[in-house]
């Protein structure tokens, strides 16, 4: 019987005591900024203006010295010097692979034996040498899907890259191949499930499927119980940006999500950038001691609650309880992020339009996507048109949603591009 429930990817580094773990993290962090500083020109440029020397940031404490730098605008700063904005430490030819966020965005991978570090979260999720694992994340430009399997092939997993949709296809792979792990959206997960049943495959008869880790989206507990006792699935939540790689994990204990070794992590006030303490709620902002991306002070517009009490399983690092909303408008749908200006993209291809606003919603365990169009005067709705407005915010956001024409008055929150009222229980 194989034991799901205990298990290190990197033991010792794990449960390092904390006066070790102290160290460790200031031999890093010095690191880091003075990488960053010599080799990344956005990180020296922004240091410079602060009157920041590497030489100045000894401790965490020193970190709230330097300026953020903002996911949000990540889009404006690539833009205006291509392709990394300068906050790369390698030209593009030292990569291994360069992937492609919507915006358009770029994000490198290094050469780095494992760039992303989620090999630790996989087998604190339970996974185990010669599972065979369904990844169910896109592999095409999102980095998703090969961040996730080249982990699970370095842990001694079998990877089926399966991608994104066709659940037919999905269940029937599932029940074919004996597949005993799962990557992918929560959502996604039990669409499969749904599937299967109706195809007669269920535990017992045809699914073996005993432990996934979900990510891009927010795992209900009732969602995660219902796995557990209908599928005998145990399932943890794991946290990550395309730009930084594993920034949370859940253990078995499910209680919060261990924030990896090899990167600094702050929670901080985003009115006042002031660091925040256990229990209260602040924004992710990471420094990552990385040789290709060097990442230092960078926010991800996230904001969670982070507690540093001991955790039953012994791994003493610090845990992120969980995230709990996003400064900006930025909203993550079925695992992709949609931003405001996507939106006006959108409107602009449609001179027929005055106003677009998408409603994300929740029906079941499924995200739903509306647009919410607001037609010009003198413009008149037509199937035609609904058809093209779907199809250009597929092309936009890579996500489908039904187009509803209103008027002005029917818009909720008339000031945002995105309403999000999806609930979590």
């Amino acid at each position: 019987m194989i034991d799901r429930k205990r298990g290190f990817y990197d033991k010792a580094q794990e449960t390092m005591p904390p006066p070790e773990r102290e160290a460790f993290r200031l031999r890093i962090l010095r690191d880091a900024v003075r990488h960053a500083y010599e080799n990344a020109p956005a990180t020296r440029k922004k240091m410079d203006a602060a009157g920041i020397k590497p030489t100045e940031v000894r401790d965490i404490a020193d970190l709230a010295k330097v300026p953020l730098t903002r996911k949000g605008d990540l889009k404006s700063i690539q833009k205006a010097e291509l392709p990394f904005g300068g906050l790369a430490a390698v030209p593009p030819r030292a990569m291994r692979r360069i992937y492609v966020s919507p915006g358009p965005t770029y994000d490198p991978e290094g050469r780095e034996e494992t760039h992303w570090r989620w090999e630790k979260a996989f087998v604190a999720a339970g996974f185990r040498p010669g599972d065979i694992v369904q990844n169910t994340f896109m592999y095409h430009f999102s980095p998703a899907g090969l961040m996730f399997d080249e982990a699970l092939i370095r842990i001694g997993c079998t990877v089926i890259p399966a991608g994104v949709g066709n659940t037919e296809m999905q269940a029937q792979v599932m029940r074919d191949l004996a597949v005993t792990g799962y990557v992918g959206t929560p959502s996604f997960l039990m669409t499969v499930l749904e599937k299967a049943g109706e195809m007669g495959i269920s535990p017992g008869n045809g699914l073996r499927l005993q432990v996934a880790l979900v990510a891009g989206e927010m795992l209900p507990e009732s969602l995660r119980q219902r796995f557990q006792e209908e599928f005998g699935i145990q399932v943890r939540q794991a946290y990550g940006t395309a730009d930084a790689g594993s920034l949370g994990y859940e253990c078995f204990e499910a209680k919060g999500m261990h924030i990896p070794d090899e990167i600094l992590l702050e929670l901080v006030d985003p009115a006042t950038g002031d660091p925040v303490g256990p229990g209260k709620i602040g924004e992710v902002v990471v420094t990552l001691p990385n040789a290709t991306y060097p990442l230092v002070r960078f926010a991800t517009g996230d904001l969670s609650i982070f507690t540093d009490d001991p955790c039953p399983c012994g791994r003493t690092s610090a845990r992120l309880l969980r995230i709990v909303g996003r400064i900006d408008q930025v909203t993550k749908v079925k695992g992709m992020f949609v931003h405001p200006e996507q939106v006006g993209q959108i409107e602009r291809k449609a001179p027929e339009v005055e106003a677009i606003q998408l409603i994300i919603t929740r029906v079941g365990h499924e995200d739903q996507m509306t647009i919410q169009a607001v037609l010009k005067s003198g413009a008149v709705p037509s199937d035609a048109l609904r058809a093209r407005i779907t199809e250009d915010a597929r092309e936009v956001t890579r996500l489908r949603g039904e187009v509803v024409f209103v008027s002005e008055a029917d818009l909720s929150e008339k000031e945002k591009k995105i309403v999000d009222k999806r609930k979590w229980e």
